[in-house]
């Protein structure tokens, strides 16, 4: 799900990054061979030879509601975007969202796909600090619709909330989530600035941003309302694909389990130890599905099947990534910035 933009590369120049942190990429990029070869060795790859034409089938149509899903997230980030004043066309989103999410998946930058969207929005609107504001305001919404998620599958089927310390995990994930949306919020509604002196004065511009984006959608609850609908949707699909990748494998969980479980390992993800958090999706689903008599092989061919998807998915964004230096992407010529973002 969502990575945080690291100080140094919001700032666009990593010459400064400290020197402690310029080995962490080439740290994770090793950790990620090593987890992805520790993991692919606990599937019991005899098994998936009973997957046969109707898990085929299904792991087909899991792909395209992931792509489908991944236009979701592209109308998400318009409707924020226009939030800020800026429209693009729909499908220059889209491209991007594409080439950011296949960064996102093979680069070992801490924040990958992120970083780049950002910086490509900058390029054609010349806001950078409105850019990078509209990429974690995205990411945001997701953060807040996750543990909403989490809230009703438990609502839904309350006896998830009795499986001994695994129910303990997912609240304190869900719990944690929200607490630090709150200290964020917290922060940019207090309109802290940091003195000329501070590292981070550069962050500045940025949170005035994010403060004027947030401001915007509280004035305008119909497109705020619209969003987060965009967000509700968009995770909707990356739950649904889990579901197809499940029955394709015979892993037995039910949707509302899904909903809660899908979305805790969303919030669990983000921990940047791995590219495209392998292994870390991995271990969060071996944890959570072992009360439910789910064999730990079996966790982890459904984790990385789903990472397989998903990759598969970003694959459609390898060329523009590979050219986005010489594709020229077009804003939309707005004649009022402030315009309504409905």
């Amino acid at each position: 799900m969502a990575n945080a933009l690291s100080n140094e590369e919001l700032a666009g120049s990593p010459q400064g990054t400290p020197n402690w942190r310029r080995p962490i990429p080439a740290l994770r990029f090793a950790g990620t061979g090593v987890m992805f070869y520790v993991l692919i060795t606990k599937v019991n790859w005899s098994s998936l030879d009973q997957i046969g034409q109707r898990g085929i089938k299904l792991i087909v149509l899991a792909f395209f509601v992931t792509i489908f899903g991944i236009f979701l997230s592209s109308v998400r980030w318009d409707r924020v975007l226009r939030a800020l004043g800026v429209r693009l066309r729909m499908r220059d989103l889209v491209e991007m969202q594409f080439a950011g999410m296949f960064a996102g998946n093979f680069m070992p930058s801490t924040v990958g796909g992120d970083v780049m969207r950002a910086s490509w929005v900058a390029r054609i609107s010349k806001a950078k600090s409105d850019s990078q504001a509209s990429v974690v305001l995205e990411r945001l919404t997701g953060w807040l619709v996750l543990p909403i998620l989490v809230l009703l599958g438990v609502v839904m089927d309350p006896s998830v909330l009795h499986l001994g310390s695994i129910s303990k995990v997912i609240v304190a994930v869900a719990g944690l989530t929200l607490f630090a949306l709150s200290v964020l919020v917290s922060l940019v509604r207090t309109k802290r600035t940091f003195g000329v002196t501070s590292p981070l004065r550069f962050l500045n511009s940025f949170l005035a941003s994010i403060s004027r984006g947030i401001s915007k959608l509280e004035s305008h609850p119909a497109g705020l309302a619209r969003l987060l609908g965009w967000s509700f949707l968009y995770q909707l699909c990356v739950i649904a694909a889990s579901i197809l990748a499940a029955k394709a494998l015979s892993v037995s969980i039910g949707w509302r389990e899904m909903l809660v479980f899908v979305p805790t390992v969303a919030m669990l993800q983000v921990l940047p130890l791995t590219i495209g958090g392998l292994g870390v999706r991995e271990g969060a689903l071996v944890l959570l599905l072992r009360p439910l008599g789910i064999d730990p092989a079996q966790a982890i061919a459904f984790g990385l099947l789903v990472y397989a998807l998903n990759i598969s998915a970003s694959l459609l964004g390898a060329p523009s990534f590979a050219f986005s230096s010489a594709r020229k992407f077009t804003e939309v010529e707005v004649a009022d910035r402030e315009q309504d973002p409905n």
